[in-house]
């Protein structure tokens, strides 16, 4: 019930006294990113699970410069895929997934780096039931960020860490996940 309050907040601080011809301010970004995973027992999630992650984002900002409570920054919303989920440990599961709300924060940029923080909702579809006695089809989450090294001309490295979230969002009377630390490592293009 939060969201659709929270959306309606940054599409309107976004256009508040903004000329359109402002809109051409408002950068998008592609991601191409990859990460490495170990779960942790965090409620009823299953630790001892070690996977690895492919992604690739968009995101285009939506406002321009703001100071939300005292944080300076740039709000974007995008669409993240993952083409490649591989967990190793206890057993090998493949799979995909896809993220269609990913809310990112931009903080103002310095000369040799930027900080990001975000957080995002989607699927998850598996080879097999992740964790056990659950299902193949999972909700994901996760929230975290990142810095973006040595911009220049638009691109960057890309270095982040998020707190990943796999679960059938209590679709099946309990809902055992995965909670996961995933470091990722990636390259990022801003126009």
């Amino acid at each position: 019930m939060i969201l659709l309050p929270l959306v309606i907040f940054f599409q309107v601080a976004g256009m508040q006294g903004m000329p359109a011809a402002r809109n051409a301010d408002r950068p998008s970004e592609w991601t191409v990113a990859i990460g490495a995973a170990k779960s942790v027992n965090l409620f009823e999630s299953a630790a001892g699970r070690a996977y690895a992650i492919q992604t690739i984002a968009y995101a285009r900002e939506l406002t321009n410069a703001l100071n939300l409570i005292g944080i300076r920054g740039r709000f974007a919303w995008g669409i993240e895929a993952m083409p490649v989920f591989a967990q190793f440990e206890p057993s090998r599961i493949y799979g995909f997934g896809i993220a269609p709300v990913v809310w990112r924060w931009s903080f103002p940029s310095r000369p040799t780096w930027s900080a990001f923080a975000e957080l995002s909702m989607g699927g998850l579809w598996t080879s097999d039931k992740l964790p056990e006695k659950t299902g193949q089809l999972n909700f994901s989450a996760h929230w975290g960020g990142g810095i973006r090294l040595r911009p220049r001309g638009g691109n960057a490295w890309l270095l982040g860490y998020r707190f990943q979230h796999f679960s059938n969002g209590n679709q099946l009377g309990s809902n055992p996940g995965v909670n996961s630390h995933v470091f990722m490592a990636g390259w990022s293009h801003r126009s």
